[in-house]
């Protein structure tokens, strides 16, 4: 069972979940023709640096100030996603007359502008964040996302301020 929670297979679970999410995203945009909106993609891009975070932690195979480093680490972007889902799921919730308008591309916006301005404008939102094409249980994809961006902090923190014992950590899984 102290494998099961060892600080390790939490980075690995949270690995798995942010695998299967954004590969459900993909798939949506693929094949059901859903395209994200400008918060989507940055939303992404926090998914991909927090794996990309554990991928490094988990190959780095650190002790244990190692795995609180990397845990704290995984904070930034994971929290920085949280912001920009609530965020969007915050625009789907306006009343249609206070939607902000359409916007241009990301794709023009980076590449005309510089990246601050870029922030602001997606920040900002438009037309595209505040409209729902997907939902399951009656929650938006915007509100799925800010609650894994949740499960992922929970995971990081558990790591971080769990109080770690080598023998815990060194169990190997024979």
């Amino acid at each position: 069972m102290k494998v099961f929670f060892a600080s390790r297979a939490l980075f690995i679970y949270g690995l798995l979940l942010v695998v299967l999410s954004l590969s459900y995203a993909i798939y949506l945009q693929f094949f059901k023709s859903i395209e994200p909106c400008s918060l989507c993609v940055f939303q992404r891009l926090a998914y991909v640096v927090y794996a990309l975070v554990v991928v490094v932690a988990l190959i780095h195979h650190p002790e244990r100030w190692g795995l609180r480093v990397y845990a704290f680490i995984t904070l930034l972007p994971l929290s920085l996603g949280l912001l920009l889902s609530v965020r969007q799921a915050w625009i789907q919730s306006l009343p249609a007359d206070h939607v902000p308008g359409c916007g241009p591309g990301l794709n023009f916006l980076l590449q005309e502008f510089a990246v601050s301005k870029v922030v602001r404008v997606v920040w900002a939102g438009s037309s595209d964040c505040a409209i729902v094409t997907w939902r399951f249980l009656n929650l938006s994809m915007a509100v799925w996302s800010a609650l894994l961006f949740c499960v992922l902090i929970l995971l990081s923190l558990i790591v971080l301020l769990r109080r770690l014992h080598p023998v815990n950590e060194n169990v190997k899984l024979t």
